[in-house]
């Protein structure tokens, strides 16, 4: 859920500048290709980002803090004056054009504001033309006011053109400009299930690092037909359309993610030439641009990073020796890591989330194969704990945690996980839950949440990378309608 004071989305400013210029909700979203509840969706998080409840209050906050601009409207009210200035300018033209050539209407009445002698108020003296002629009625000098304000008119379009070049030319540089508008896209419900297929990514992938943020999902990285790439797609979940946001820095694949402090941190992964690398690389959306932290104390790749709010965790994964049960604790405030209880087992390329003031560990691999085991953490001890089983043992799964709930989705025993499963903190059981239909041996997928939303980002099906984008709601609505009154209710 979008948070006072959080940064206003490229989309979200789209709208604020049109609202400031009168549009209906209709009439933003037929501009910018959108359905009117999505507009009305960016409104909602418009008014909570800027602490308002009104279009006003909005309008005020945003001109504060700049977010718009009032110079189109100077822009149009110039205009209407220079269209003023030569609208009378063409008037007295043609007043000029009708007159005989003494000056006086053909009756020889004097015409209604003319002086009595005939003659424009505005109008030269006669002047003799070359040749003699003297009797030529000189024509009135153009207004100088509609020459000064057309003239003012062309600057401010000028200065409205290369701020829209230099915004352009921004947006290009940080990779979130398009030259074109996504075509708008429909979710497709698959088969009875409660699984929906939304727009794919822009290219087949594995191993990214996926993390949600307010109502955008990152995709960091991954793996390619090509090899490992450095590249950022952002989903906007309300638009249904991917974005690029600036390259990571370091590509890398086999990492995970997590969002502390309102930033995105990749710690490890593996580079392209299969080797781990120990590179922290911090992402802010606000900026989009990102830096570097304090460095792993070793390199690191299929470690499971999880954040408490507070401070943030890489657990297990594989270094180029062996598969890892140790647990570094990463502190921002002093920009350094370092170790806390080691996990019970090693384990790498497991999931996990943290739910209940704890952190859970399940599944992964100890290095030969794919485990069952769930492991659960309590930072105030420093301590770990066992807790029951998943039904299947799973590596290489996606996972995250809505409705205090782990949803682990995905992953391989060696052979399918047709399944995801669903664990209960509260009745320690773990319950299955459908896949898609006609998904199987389903790997590395880049699992996260919007809202109420599970989405389900890339990775493998069998052999071949995945484009796709999943989403799984796992509430159910039911409306309720109340019967008619009977007769001996009246």
């Amino acid at each position: 859920m979008p948070e006072r004071g959080e940064p206003l989305s490229d989309r979200e400013l789209d709208v604020l500048r049109r609202l400031a210029v009168g549009e209906s909700n209709k009439a933003i979203a037929d501009g910018l290709s959108i359905s009117p509840l999505t507009v009305k969706t960016h409104l909602r998080n418009i008014y909570t980002k800027l602490d308002v409840s009104t279009r006003t209050e909005a309008l005020n906050v945003a001109l504060q803090q700049r977010l718009i601009s009032v110079v189109a409207d100077e822009a149009v009210v110039v205009d209407e004056a220079v269209a003023a200035d030569e609208a009378v300018a063409v008037d007295e033209a043609v007043a000029v054009d009708e007159l005989p050539p003494d000056g006086r209407p053909a009756d020889g009445a004097p015409s209604d504001g003319l002086p009595s002698n005939g003659q424009l108020a505005t109008a030269t003296p006669d002047v003799a033309a070359p040749g003699g002629a003297s009797d030529a009625l000189a024509r009135p000098a153009p207004p100088v006011v509609s020459h000064r304000w057309r003239a003012v008119s062309l600057a401010l379009l000028a200065l409205l053109l290369l701020t829209a070049a230099a915004f352009a030319f921004v947006q290009w540089q940080s990779g979130a400009f398009f030259a074109a508008e996504p075509e708008p896209f429909v979710e497709q419900p698959l088969g009875e299930s409660r699984w929906l297929s939304s727009r794919p990514l822009p290219a087949a992938r594995a191993g990214r690092a996926v993390v949600a943020l307010g109502l955008d999902i990152y995709a960091i990285g991954g793996e390619t037909a090509d090899g490992v790439v450095d590249d950022v797609d952002v989903y906007d979940t309300t638009s249904l359309t991917w974005r690029r946001a600036a390259a990571k820095p370091t590509a890398v694949s086999g990492a995970t993610a997590a969002e502390l402090f309102g930033e995105i941190y990749v710690p490890g992964g593996r580079l392209d030439d299969g080797q781990a690398t120990a590179v922290v690389e911090v992402y802010s959306p606000s900026q989009n641009a990102w830096r570097r932290a304090a460095e792993l104390p070793e390199p690191i790749a299929g470690g499971l990073a999880l954040a408490d709010g507070g401070f943030l965790y890489l657990i297990g994964g594989q270094t180029a020796a062996a598969t890892l049960a140790s647990v570094y604790l990463y502190d921002p405030a002093a920009d350094s890591w370092r170790p806390v209880a080691d996990l019970p087992q090693p384990r790498s390329e497991a999931a996990g989330g943290a739910l209940t003031g704890r952190l859970y560990v399940v599944g992964g691999s100890d290095g030969t194969a794919a485990q069952a085991s769930c492991f659960s953490y309590d930072p105030p001890r420093d301590a770990w704990e066992s807790c029951p089983d998943m039904l299947l043992p799973r590596a290489d799964a996606g996972s995250t945690v809505l409705l205090n709930k782990l949803y682990v989705l995905g992953g391989t025993t060696g052979g399918e996980a047709a399944y995801g499963e669903v664990y209960d903190p509260n009745t320690r059981t773990w319950t299955e839950l459908n896949a898609p239909p006609d998904v199987s041996d389903w790997r590395a997928p880049g699992v996260t949440h919007v809202e109420t939303r599970i989405y389900a980002v890339g990775g493998r099906r069998g052999a071949a990378l995945s484009d796709a984008t999943l989403v799984y709601s796992p509430l159910t609505y039911q409306t309720y309608i109340p019967a008619a009154p009977s007769d001996r209710d009246e």
